[in-house]
């Protein structure tokens, strides 16, 4: 395969790239050790529903006018004041370890990840070319991916290295420092956005075209929020796995996504982004129905590695062809509106999960691949054939 469309970025692109590898760095550690640290301070998976879902739910809420707020102030301004608020939040977690500052931080951290991600992809996108766009997107994801996979596999071993009264409490505060070096990256990216485009006009247009990626993404959202967030928990249960097997697994998941990642545009070039991502979604969502009759920890695990890397290498050719529909003025409002399709579902499903996994281990993974299947039958009905339709047609939808 060849890496030279993968070369010849802005130094600007870079370091959003690198930003990205330590965001998902730290917030993979804070995301694989969380539930683990609540379930330490004695909370049930209800509780821990209501903290996930609450911070989704303030995510959700502000993402309605977060595009709007990055163009005003600027997408860098608006990821610095993202970084800003999410330190915060980490520090709440570790130094007030009750009920009603955890419920605050997951608020502080709601409004944070809203503003983050729509001005990051605004910003990113704003430094390329649109036929090298989904070769920088997958480049952002696939670092990021790798990150992750340590982040993951530093949250199952730094417990016991950071040994203490409470060790989960200590991993949380080193994910928090992470959040330190974003800042300074992010300190010296230029900005994309002149004065004359931070203003838009919500046409009706432009709101059909945001729905037609936004109802795909909002049924995969309620379905992901019933049984992702409680993964570790449940090969935990389930089969009695240790936190450092479970960390391990996550891991070497995202370690070979980040790798398989770098074909995914060569495929898309190839065969077209709207039937890569069907067909790679389509069999995620067979393995996922599979994953609860799994009779043993290492063939659940295989079954979920494979199942999960399906299920999100082709993120960034969905990000990717998506701004092929939208100016660099909307991009931002775009992707917030369609990120709050997905998270104020993605909130939803975190608290019916968490009620549902307190009955059964099976019943969530049935309901998950119900509503991935329906979004994969609505994404193909929207977008089939775009691909030869758009030589004649344009970009229309």
């Amino acid at each position: 395969m060849s890496l030279e469309k993968y070369r010849g970025f802005s130094r600007d692109a870079k370091l959003v790239v690198a930003y990205s590898f330590f965001g998902w760095l730290g917030g993979n550690i804070a995301w694989f050790i969380l539930p683990f640290y609540l379930k330490s301070l004695g909370m049930d998976f209800t509780k821990i529903g209501i903290l996930f879902s609450l911070s989704t739910i303030v995510q959700a809420a502000l993402l309605l006018i977060s595009g709007q707020i990055s163009i005003r102030l600027g997408y860098k301004r608006t990821i610095l004041l993202s970084l800003s608020l999410i330190f915060i939040a980490r520090l709440i977690q570790v130094s007030v370890p009750v009920f009603w500052a955890l419920a605050l931080s997951s608020v502080i951290a709601g409004i944070a990840m809203a503003l983050e991600w729509p001005s990051l992809m605004a910003l990113l996108s704003g430094e390329v070319s649109e036929e090298k766009r989904h070769y920088l997107f997958t480049l952002n994801s696939a670092l990021g991916t790798a990150g992750a996979a340590f982040g993951m596999l530093l949250g199952g071993i730094l417990p016991k290295v950071l040994d203490g009264t409470n060790p989960y409490r200590r991993t949380l505060f080193f994910a928090a420092l992470l959040i330190l070096i974003q800042i300074i990256l992010m300190s010296f990216v230029s900005p994309v956005l002149g004065k004359e485009e931070r203003k838009l006009k919500l046409r009706r247009e432009l709101l059909v075209k945001i729905a037609k990626f936004s109802l795909p993404s909002a049924l995969i959202g309620l379905g992901a929020g019933v049984t992702i967030p409680y993964m570790g928990l449940y090969f935990n249960l389930k089969f009695g796995t240790s936190l450092e097997s479970i960390g391990g697994l996550f891991a070497l998941q995202q370690l070979v996504m980040a790798l398989g990642m770098f074909s995914m545009p060569l495929l898309a070039d190839k065969i077209g982004s709207v039937k890569t991502i069907v067909s790679f979604n389509g069999s995620a969502t067979a393995l996922i129905i599979a994953l609860p009759l799994a009779p043993s920890f290492p063939i659940a695990s295989i079954i979920y590695i494979v199942r999960t890397i399906l299920m999100n290498i082709v993120n960034p050719i969905w990000d990717a062809f998506m701004m092929k529909f939208f100016t660099r003025e909307e991009r931002a409002t775009s992707i917030a509106l369609r990120s709050f399709a997905w998270t104020s579902t993605f909130g939803l499903g975190q608290y019916l999960g968490g009620i549902i996994f307190d009955r059964s281990l099976v019943f969530p993974f049935l309901i998950t691949g119900f509503l991935y299947a329906a979004s994969i039958v609505i994404f193909w009905m929207f977008f089939a054939g775009y691909e030869e339709r758009v030589i004649s047609n344009g970009t229309s939808l």
